[in-house]
């Protein structure tokens, strides 16, 4: 079994270095642009986009896949890895030497921290080892501790240093030399991000909220008439020569396309024109731009539990797939979900509930039903035994909590718990009575996923037994998806045990020591399961032989699981249906096409 184990993830790992010629590309007339890498993701939720940076020598290009930090040269050849698995890298960018990255990494058990790559050897060690010297603000002694930046940029001869620090009422931007010496501090009501050094060092440009979404400032925390004219996303950059600054900006569809902005004034230029967003630019000090540009597509399909054809059930954008009780209706997550946009108003975001015929002879274009749209992210819905009620999950208000409304939508959702932190799906017990969720507790430096429940009373939707954690004892894994046994008495759920080890477990629904299932390897992120009904075998995702994740099944009493989908595709989200006869399933396609312009 470790044997498999180890040849799967060595299948996974393969795959996220294939070169650019396999990817599907999109036409382009320029002949300046070059398609240099495709990027994959490996799951569609808790992800970032992968992030690429091309090196101030214009020699290699910098990119993450999953928790990976990977190393190519532009004009193309082998990949290296650097550094181990990280859970989530959220910021990239390369030191003026070419020699040397600085990585933000954030993790759930270990919180945010800083990292310097050496590029030669692949080591890693933290960036900073303490705090700068305290600099004075409105006549008060402040201390700056540059590990609380959350985005920072080098000046071209990498004697200076800037970095924005996040705040609830704004944000602080410090400017300072590169060792945290002669460091000065400024404060913003308004959200600053993604700071960028002119190549002279006299000057940083950032992004900053106005009207309602970001716009380029210069210098940074100001902003003019010419740049508030026109949304920008970042990262940002200074052209070689300093005459231009580029970002990503919304064409007349609304699509992200590179536009260059004049230092000296005068109307911007589009740079890319493709039918998906293109943004992040990076700059070397030949004049190479590179940039990436994001290809993300998700659908429902099913396959049945014993294997055989997957059938697609929808052709528009949609994930986590839900059985209705009498199995005549898929439920999902719909919703143009993009990421570098989204994040400036998430959780106002466009993921919304719907549902469409099971059994239709084709996939659907668009969600027959509409079962909530709301401004925020909504997910992951179940419907009570009695069909009379859903429960999902929401961010609607600022929350990250469990909600629940008629199924008729005859009435508004409200939220049956609070103080949620990466809450997942709810799902109702066979019975009605209960509820189960995971969601994240405090647990050392950091925090981790736990099982909850919370008594409901499926008559009329009035909780009778508050929120809280099944005590589960020896057990500190992080918790993803829960669902039921078919008596009510147990739960099955799954666990992320370190960065690349997945483990699904059955425990009672009062608490107690977890069984193991089945342990197996992978880097999928929130991959969830599915039970079938008589709770003999869980539906799991797994990397296959083939490199794509696959759904299998394994027997909850334990054993070898068998694959169920071989078709060269990447699944993940199992559901089961509610006579066992089905499996549905998300299936994703998620990368990231980095392309160079040359000057």
């Amino acid at each position: 079994m470790e044997r498999t184990a180890a040849l799967l993830l060595l299948a996974a790992r393969f795959l996220a270095t294939v070169p650019a010629a396999r990817a599907q590309t999109e036409p382009t007339s320029d002949p300046r642009l070059r398609l240099v890498a495709a990027v994959r993701q490996l799951g569609p939720v808790s992800y970032r986009d992968p992030i690429g940076v091309i090196s101030p020598d214009g020699q290699q290009l910098a990119y993450t896949s999953g928790g990976w930090l990977r190393l190519m040269q532009v004009v193309g050849g082998t990949v290296r890895t650097l550094g181990p698995l990280a859970q989530t890298l959220r910021f990239l960018t390369w030191q003026p030497d070419s020699r040397h990255l600085a990585a933000f990494e954030a993790s759930a058990a270990e919180g945010e921290h800083w990292w310097q790559f050496d590029v030669s050897s692949g080591e890693r060690r933290p960036l900073w080892n303490g705090a700068f010297p305290r600099v004075v603000v409105a006549g008060d002694s402040v201390t700056v501790d540059p590990r609380d930046f959350r985005q920072l940029a080098w000046s071209r001869d990498g004697t200076r240093l800037a970095g924005i620090m996040q705040r609830p009422n704004g944000s602080l931007f410090w400017v300072g030399n590169a060792d945290g010496s002669n460091g000065r501090l400024s404060t913003s009501e308004a959200r600053l991000s993604f700071p960028a050094w002119a190549p002279d060092g006299k000057a940083t440009a950032c992004l900053v909220m106005a009207q309602g979404s970001p716009r380029v400032s210069l210098p940074c925390g100001t902003i003019g008439a010419a740049a508030a004219a026109r949304t920008a996303y970042g990262p940002i950059a200074f052209s070689a020569d300093g005459s231009n600054l580029y970002f990503g900006s919304p064409n007349e569809r609304g699509t992200l396309d590179l536009w260059g902005q004049p230092i000296g004034g005068g109307a911007p230029s589009r740079l890319s024109n493709f039918s998906r967003d293109s943004y992040a630019p990076s700059v070397a000090s030949d004049g190479k731009l590179l940039f990436g540009t994001q290809d993300y597509r998700v659908f429902v399909a099913v396959v049945p539990s014993a294997g055989g054809p997957a059938r697609q059930v929808t052709a528009f954008q949609s994930e986590t797939p839900s059985w209705s009780r009498d199995n005549r209706t898929l439920a999902f997550t719909y919703g143009s979900w993009r990421r570098v946009v989204d994040d400036f108003r998430y959780p106002d975001i466009a993921q919304d509930l719907g549902a469409v015929p099971a059994h239709a002879p084709g996939p659907a274009r668009k969600p027959l039903t509409v079962i909530r749209a709301s401004p925020s992210e909504d997910q992951g819905m179940d419907w009570s035994p009695n069909g009379r009620w859903i429960v999902l999950h929401s961010h609607a208000g600022g929350r990250d909590d469990v909600w629940i409304q008629p199924a008729d939508g005859s009435a508004a959702a409200q939220p049956i718990t609070s103080g949620g932190n990466e809450t997942g799906w709810p799902r109702w017990s066979p019975d009605g009575a209960w509820i189960a969720y995971t969601s994240r507790i405090p647990h050392g430096r950091g925090l981790r996923g736990a099982v909850f429940t919370v008594g409901i009373d499926s008559g009329n939707a009035a909780v009778t037994q508050p929120a809280r954690p099944v005590p589960l004892d020896g057990f500190d894994a992080e918790a993803d998806q829960v669902e039921w046994s078919n008596t009510g008495d147990s739960l099955v759920f799954d666990a992320a045990e370190g960065l690349d080890t997945r483990a699904i477990y059955v425990a009672s629904r009062r608490g107690g020591r977890p069984r193991l299932v089945h342990r197996f390897t992978s880097e999928q992120n929130f991959s969830g399961l599915g039970v079938s009904p008589d709770f003999r075998w869980v539906a799991f995702v797994a990397p296959a032989p083939d490199g794509h994740f696959q759904i299998y099944r394994v027997p909850v009493s334990g054993g070898a699981p068998v694959q169920l989908t071989f078709d060269p595709t990447d699944k993940t989200q199992p559901a089961v249906s509610r006579d066992g006869k089905s499996i549905a399933f998300t299936v994703f396609t998620y990368q990231m096409l980095f392309w160079v312009m040359e000057p």
